[in-house]
């Protein structure tokens, strides 16, 4: 993977890290949002999550110095995923429709204020991803309109932990501006879906929403990130489509990129199932795009 400057792809693309296998799937992922570019920002979302399914997991891809826009297509993690899936769906309904406009976009969902400028300066708590998304008016969270049950969030996770970070033990300077983004996300309200009350919900997510399963781990908000992947079942050979027969029964999964799978996958498991199954996870939260 190379890191490419604005000398060698134009100002845009200043501190850009990627390789053409990235740059292969972004085209091959516009090739199928192109008809869909009039279409609702969900219905375009999903079908890049769609092309996306069989594409490799793997964690830690932006963990490289120095720090720069990195561009994980041709393999992913659970964030870098519904990340991207988001912005080729923004990119394929903008007039200018290239790479470069793609990596833009990318830029201003990752970075504190669309402004590369360092290890801190990147998006580390899911929390922040989304709040400054939302501010942007690309996303909407729904929690508090599906669960008027507040979370009681604190952000200490990376400072108090930062041994576990490669960047931050080689610059332990960092960790105070880290603990001082924490200290910001701490003083926000939450609220989530607890789990116990999932079942009651699920009518009320769609699909394409974005499921974020939150952690009782300690200072951390969200371990995991999916989207709403929902089907219909028939018992009968009454119908060709299931959704619209009245014997016909929905079912909440979620598409992501699963560790286990070690791949993009549908997942086998329904959305409360999985929920329930992890014992660090109390609920989920939900955004709109």
């Amino acid at each position: 993977m190379a890191l490419f400057t604005g000398c060698t792809m134009g100002a845009s693309m200043a501190q850009v890290r990627f390789n053409q296998a990235d740059k292969d799937v972004y085209n091959k992922v516009m090739e199928v949002l192109e008809p869909l570019k009039d279409e609702p920002m969900s219905v375009r979302i999903m079908a890049a999550a769609g092309a996306m399914i069989g594409t490799p997991y793997v964690a830690g891809t932006l963990e490289q110095e120095p720090e720069a826009l990195t561009v994980s297509l041709a393999k992913t993690d659970c964030i870098l995923l519904v990340e991207a899936c988001a912005c080729m769906a923004q990119t394929a309904g903008q007039k200018d429709r290239s790479f470069e406009a793609f990596c833009e976009n990318l830029r201003q969902f990752r970075y504190r204020n669309g402004i590369t400028d360092g290890y801190a300066s990147r998006i580390h708590y899911s929390s922040e991803w989304i709040a400054q998304a939302q501010a942007r008016g690309l996303l909407r969270e729904v929690t508090g309109e599906l669960s008027q049950t507040p979370l009681k969030q604190s952000f200490s996770y990376m400072s108090k932990n930062a041994g576990k970070y490669p960047v931050l033990v080689k610059n332990p300077g960092l960790v105070p501006e880290i603990a001082a983004t924490e200290e910001n996300l701490s003083g926000a309200d939450y609220f989530y879906i607890p789990k116990s009350r999932l079942e009651n919900s699920l009518d009320q997510i769609r699909h394409g929403d974005m499921i974020c399963f939150v952690t009782n781990i300690e200072g951390l908000d969200i371990t995991h990130v999916a989207y709403a992947y929902e089907t219909y079942e028939c018992e009968h050979d009454c119908c060709p489509d299931a959704r619209g027969c009245s014997n016909g029964q929905r079912r909440l999964g979620f598409l992501h990129a699963s560790s286990s799978a070690g791949k993009v996958v549908v997942d086998p498991q329904t959305l409360a199932g999985y929920v329930n199954s992890i014992k660090s996870c109390i609920g989920v939260r939900i955004v709109r795009f």
